[in-house]
């Protein structure tokens, strides 16, 4: 079976197989997840998971095995705090992700890793085991689902990023073979998340990455203490791959779970991106592209007549001109591209300060508004057969400007063929610290310094250093 071969991968993994590459990998992504979560605590999202928790479980947890919630002073239960955390880390649309498996890894990796670490004060070593095991079989999944599996209208950092979580758990609470045998198959029944959360404005997008976490440790829990699980949850008859990946009953010529297995020692956790701006990855090659004209036309935006974006089918589906709330917002194509060319690079204070000013509103008295309003009233999004021949390999964008006669009364055009923050295209770890600091200025960043060293320490010591004491 399938997952068997998994489960006997994930057992037999030690933290002595990272590679070099691996664990400066891993560390880089601790930092940046840790960031992006600790300001997302900010959003309502969070709040209202963590008020909703709170609610339902009343604060009577019976219970020594405690974990913190980032961004305050709380600590809650296990499964609880991986579930806020998960929220958190996703909300702002920062997380890290891979271009080939289409899910974001690290918001689901680092909340199951950390809430069990903490509580059962495991090492940094046994952390970053977890963690690199999580990101080789989430990007191992990712790929052999998709594009398939997106295309049907699932999200796949809520589906296959159940087993992420299942993974990780399995691996931090030592479970043996049979028991992450079960432990999978316990997550593929509880792997859920469809797209149109995303595409209709709501929270549900960031509640797959809650749940993701929740359900993968819930999963491993129930395995360890002898609850049972399908082993053949994935290819079987009735399981994943027939249910929730092939159009038909029958799968693919050409697919091989054999071949899958065989890539299993090639996977590269290096590949992973990280994101620089707060929209959806599919909009970044569009943004780094009109940034690349902003420099050349500076603020003479008024005098773009009309603006086209060429680009692959999936992110010309963002085409939202008329994004009602900030989750609508992030996913808006044509949005994104007026903002890159009116007020340059993107952050979240950004972003906040122009919805305050009206940017989701019918009337702005604001100059800046009006004008990223002007320039979305003007823009075209097409599908480009060529560059949709050139994913989800690459994720590129051609965006063309057409100036009037007063300024250069010219055509500009540029392409961005893989966004900033890919292996490729890479975000150095300077940048990533800066990221950090622009979204937290308040936090003392000399905390982080524990990570250089991550695998020297308890899990409870490095959280404690990152929560400043």
């Amino acid at each position: 079976m399938f997952l068997q071969n998994i489960s006997k991968f994930i057992s037999n993994y030690r933290f002595e197989q990272a590679t070099a590459e691996s664990v400066t990998t891993a560390k880089a992504a601790f930092l940046d997840f840790y960031g992006v979560a600790y300001r997302g605590m900010d959003e309502n999202a969070p709040n209202i998971a963590l008020n909703t928790v709170g609610e339902i479980f009343s604060g009577n947890f019976n219970s020594n095995l405690k974990s913190s919630v980032i961004g305050t002073t709380l600590k809650t239960d296990i499964l609880s705090a991986a579930f806020i955390n998960g929220v958190a880390a996703h909300v702002l649309e920062l997380d890290d992700g891979h271009r080939g498996a289409q899910l974001h890894l690290g918001s689901i990796i680092f909340p199951t890793a950390l809430s069990i670490s903490e509580a059962y004060d495991l090492t940094g070593r046994e952390f970053l085991e977890g963690v690199i095991v999580g990101y080789e079989v989430g990007i191992l999944l990712g790929q052999l689902v998709n594009p398939k599996h997106r295309d049907k209208g699932f999200h796949t950092t809520g589906t296959i990023g159940t087993f992420v979580a299942g993974v990780v758990a399995s691996k931090l609470l030592n479970l043996d073979e049979d028991q992450i045998l079960n432990a999978l198959g316990l997550c593929g029944t509880q792997a859920a998340g469809l797209l149109e959360s995303d595409h209709g404005g709501s929270m549900g997008k960031v509640l797959h990455v809650g749940k993701a976490a929740f359900n993968g440790i819930l999963s491993a829990m129930l395995a360890r203490n002898g609850f049972t699980g399908s082993g053949s949850i994935f290819e079987g008859d009735e399981g994943f791959l027939k249910a929730m990946v092939f159009d038909d009953r029958n799968q693919d010529d050409d697919f091989s779970l054999d071949d899958a297995l065989k890539n299993m020692e090639t996977v590269r956790v290096r590949d992973i991106y990280f994101k620089k701006y707060p929209f959806c990855r599919h909009l970044h090659s569009s943004i780094d592209t009109a940034l690349k004209l902003k420099a050349s036309i500076g603020d003479e935006y008024d005098h773009i007549q009309n603006v086209a974006v060429k680009t692959y089918s999936v992110a010309a589906q963002h085409n939202n001109f008329h994004p009602k709330n900030l989750e609508e917002l992030k996913q808006s194509l044509p949005y994104a591209v007026a903002i890159s060319l009116v007020v340059g690079e993107i952050n979240v204070d950004v972003i906040n300060q122009l919805i305050n000013y009206g940017l989701l509103e019918n009337y702005s008295t604001v100059d800046t508004v009006n004008s990223i309003k002007n320039l979305v009233n003007g823009m075209v999004i097409l599908s480009d057969d060529k560059l949709d021949e050139l994913y989800p390999a690459k994720r590129p964008s051609n965006v063309i400007i057409k100036l009037d006669d007063e300024f250069r009364n010219g055509i500009f055009q540029n392409i961005t063929f893989i966004p900033k923050g890919d292996f490729e295209n890479p975000l150095q770890l300077r940048e990533l610290i800066d990221k950090f600091k622009s979204l937290n200025p308040n936090y003392n960043v000399k905390n982080l310094t524990v990570i250089d060293s991550l695998e020297d320490y308890s899990m409870k010591f490095v959280v404690r250093k990152l929560n400043g004491g």
